[in-house]
């Protein structure tokens, strides 16, 4: 087969030497199950954390470069949310390049959420950016005259097919001829939105000659807005560098850091597998030999078996890995759209690369296992050393090598890929020096042994390392990542939970849809007794080297100065920021300007020269940096300030009346009035399903590392007769062999898991101190839960006791004619 001019013959020997290699499998079930599950959890882990990460960024793309809106200026009213008509015309006879905008929610009658863009494509073409909005098939006169057109995407039309065939008497979506507008589908465009003519747009929302912003065509557009606009208009420069993938990067950097973990924990199960057959199949390869098959020739269907293998396995790997992305999905578009504003759509969709790459990676980790064993075949090596239970002086030093490195990058990496980067580094000189370590102190334990079979004992759990070496690596992997995973996670849960009891200090929190719906809520609160305090409070935008900040302005009281937690402040902070002179910034901000207590800020738009930095807080969860300030300051410095947000005190036992009477009184929907613990249980389950994938892949990582340990003491038990066999002639019994074997192999676990503390510690460190500041721009506590520990000691025992059952049984059964057969076996 490897040579163009063989003959039949040399055909049919080709075909022999590959059943001769695959008949192995047949006579060895066990192996080849561990070759299985090793590669089907190995391609399934990471092919299905792929699938969440390409749809997320799928949908990252469709939102950017929708209209390019994000990559784009725009003009937006400074104390409304609509622009009249008027004032584009004005702007557009004054030679501004901007072209009208109108986009709002809307509400299906079955309660879907969709986006309603309406724009001009005549002003909007007029941008070089704009061109290929639409495709060629886009008809200008179509677009624009009745019954109008309307864009959207495959999913969106799917969606929205239903309300067109049976459309209601009147409303969207009929025009205002009455007629249905024509569906045309596009598959760039963003799904859960609708493009359609500005005047349709204007004629569904009941907005007449109402506009949402204004898109500046030209970016490099600076010139003043008219005097005439300038008290009522503000421009927004695009967010370039805080657009939501940048800002997820943290989010699917760490899942795909999981994912590759439970890679390499499944491919240590495949090196296991292939390592020990290669090894059983040197007298066939003698065999082989002798019969005129080249060295080339048996590598060459060696690797023609493993690509055969590796291929029929790969491909339910991938049914698997799909079936664990459409499982975690929900829990990652939740956490996603909570802390980002990411909306993931609730199916996948999958590019054809997903399915390459996946194929790609299981067929090219299965070669990357076999290429020592291969080697070590071909030079008639033996690749499990009895012998010799020493440990390759060469790992210890690659180790102590790569943990330099790792302090080396602590000390000098500032970025998030530097971090996942020492994790690595940190992961690697582990695996490399654990078999040294069990060794060392298997060594302490064999010099204080105190009688032969105690000598025996320690030296044969020394014998043991090398051939378990793959799964205690594997295991020490899964249980570190658990403690370090599972302390960061619970370290954030409570120290989140006592932030949120702090910060979530007043009874009641409302928004009024506009500032007359606000005016007539505040004198409406004034009339009820049961409130004891109204705490209004403002918003707006500003940018500051380039980057966005969020103002918020509040009204000082008690209910801030006794509950808002701070990081840092003066004597008399909150007596500062009354005075209109001082402001609070959060902890992201000050770490992204370098600021400190004490320092002056000069803040872009404002009246006033500068702004003393009196405080510095803690704002969980919140991507961007936050300047608070009392609500009388904003107002004075930022006209444009947005206001119709209320804390309210009240007496708890009036809280529930209170919400039932705002409610009825001013028709506000649930998302606008929330009640101090309605606030607080949505922030906890929101917190729950951020990290829901990531503790089910720590999970199944866990379970891996148990197989793996498993596979590993199955597909070795036969080759412990010849090592068993001599003790058991000297006179100890098969009982007695038994409980040493577990007896053996628990010591392993339970210095494996010693071992795993301290790198899990070093681990949660390295994700609270280093890889969550530079995320997300806050930083934790360090804290560590010995509870936890204790538990994982008992899963790696208890993993342990369950991959030693069946060995177990099989050496207890053991006749005395199968145990004789090991010296046999020896020669």
């Amino acid at each position: 087969m490897f040579d163009a001019t063989s003959g039949p013959a040399d055909v049919i020997t080709n075909l022999w030497v590959l059943h001769a290699l695959l008949s192995h499998w047949r006579r060895h079930p066990l192996q080849l199950m561990t070759l299985v599950l090793g590669l089907l959890s190995a391609t399934a882990l990471w092919s299905g954390v792929q699938a969440l990460n390409q749809q997320a960024r799928h949908s990252y793309d469709q939102a950017s470069s929708q209209l390019e809106r994000l990559n784009q200026p725009y003009l937006v009213h400074q104390q409304q949310f609509w622009i009249p008509q008027v004032q584009y015309i004005e702007l557009r006879r004054a030679g501004w390049p901007v072209t009208p905008m109108l986009q709002e929610q809307i509400t299906l009658p079955a309660g879907q959420v969709i986006t309603l863009i309406g724009l001009d494509p005549v002003t909007l073409q007029q941008s070089t950016q704009q061109q290929n909005t639409f495709t060629s098939t886009f008809s200008l006169s179509q677009f624009l005259s009745p019954p109008w057109e309307v864009w959207l995407s495959p999913a969106s039309a799917e969606q929205l097919q239903p309300l067109w065939d049976n459309p209601p008497i009147q409303g969207f979506p009929r025009n205002p001829e009455g007629e249905l507008p024509q569906l045309r589908i596009n598959n760039t465009l963003a799904d859960n939105e609708l493009i359609t003519d500005l005047s349709l747009a204007q004629h569904w929302l009941q907005q007449p000659e109402q506009l949402s912003h204004l898109l500046l065509l030209d970016s490099h557009f600076n010139t003043p807005l008219p005097e005439s606009l300038q008290a009522e208009l503000r421009r927004i420069d695009p967010e370039s560098d805080q657009d939501i993938a940048r800002l997820t990067d943290s989010f699917h950097l760490n899942l795909s850091a999981l994912s590759l973990l439970a890679f390499l924990v499944g491919l240590m199960m495949v090196y296991s597998a292939v390592h020990l057959a290669l090894t059983q199949r040197l007298a066939l390869k003698r065999i082989l030999y002798a019969c005129g098959v080249s060295q080339v020739q048996l590598l060459g269907w060696l690797m023609t078996e493993l690509l055969l293998l590796s291929s029929l396995i790969a491909i339910p790997g991938l049914i698997a890995g799909y079936w664990i992305a459409a499982l975690l999905l929900p829990d990652v578009s939740a956490s996603l759209a909570g802390l980002y504003g990411a909306d993931i759509p609730p199916q996948l969709q999958l590019p054809g690369g997903w399915w390459h790459s996946g194929l790609l990676m299981a067929v090219g980790g299965t070669l990357f296992t076999a290429l020592v064993p291969l080697i070590k075949l071909l030079k008639q090596q033996p690749a499990v050393q009895h012998s010799n239970p020493g440990i390759p002086v060469i790992l210890n030093i690659t180790g102590m090598l790569c943990a330099l490195a790792a302090i080396c990058l602590a000390l000098l990496g500032d970025s998030l890929l530097s971090g996942f980067m020492l994790l690595a580094l940190i992961f690697i000189s582990a695996g490399l020096l654990l078999p040294g370590l069990l060794n060392r102190l298997l060594q302490w334990g064999q010099h204080y042994s105190g009688s032969v079979t105690q000598l025996w004992f320690w030296a044969d759990a020394r014998l043991q390392i090398a051939p378990l070496s793959v799964a205690l690596v594997a295991l020490l992997f899964a249980l570190s990542t658990s403690i370090g995973v599972g302390g960061m996670v619970e370290g954030f849960r409570l120290t989140f939970t006592g932030w949120l009891e702090q910060r979530l200090a007043a009874e009641v929190y409302l928004r009024a849809e506009d500032d007359e719906q606000a005016e007539q809520i505040h004198h409406w609160l004034t009339q009820r007794p049961e409130v004891t305090a109204i705490l209004p409070s403002g918003r707006t935008d500003i940018q500051l080297n380039n980057q966005p900040i969020e103002l918020r302005g509040i009204q000082p009281h008690a209910t801030y100065s006794d509950h808002w937690p701070l990081l840092a402040a003066t004597p008399n902070t909150w007596a500062q920021l009354d005075e209109q002179a001082a402001v609070l910034i959060n902890e992201q901000l000050a770490r992204q300007q370098g600021w400190q207590i004490g320092d002056w800020l000069h803040l872009p738009g404002s009246m006033q020269s500068s702004f003393y930095l009196a405080g510095i807080y803690s704002d969980y969860g919140n991507p961007k940096g936050q300047i608070l300030m009392s609500l009388d300051t904003l107002e004075q410095n930022w006209p444009d300030t947005q206001r119709g947000s209320f804390a309210l005190r009240v007496i708890p036992k009036a809280v529930d009346p209170l919400l039932h009477d705002l409610r009825l009184s001013f028709n506000l929907s649930g998302t606008r009035l929330l009640d101090q613990q309605a606030v607080k249980d949505y922030s906890l389950r929101l917190f729950e399903r951020t990290f829901a994938a990531t503790q089910a892949l720590n999970l199944l990582v866990l379970s891996v590392a148990a197989v793996a340990l498993f596979s590993s003491l199955l597909t070795l038990s036969s080759m412990r007769l010849t090592q068993v066999a001599p003790v058991w002639a000297c006179g100890v019994s098969r009982r007695h062999l038994v409980g040493y074997e577990l007896l053996r192999l628990l010591l392993l676990a339970l210095l494996t898991a010693l071992l795993a503390i301290p790198l899990g510690l070093l681990i949660s460190y390295c994700l609270v101190t280093l890889i969550n500041v530079r995320a997300f721009g806050w930083a934790l506590p360090w804290q560590y839960f010995p509870l936890h520990w204790i538990l994982m000691i008992l899963a790696a025992l208890g993993s342990a006791l369950a991959a030693a059952a069946l060995p177990l049984i099989q050496l207890a059964r053991y006749s005395p004619t199968r145990l004789l057969q090991g010296f046999r076996d020896d020669h």
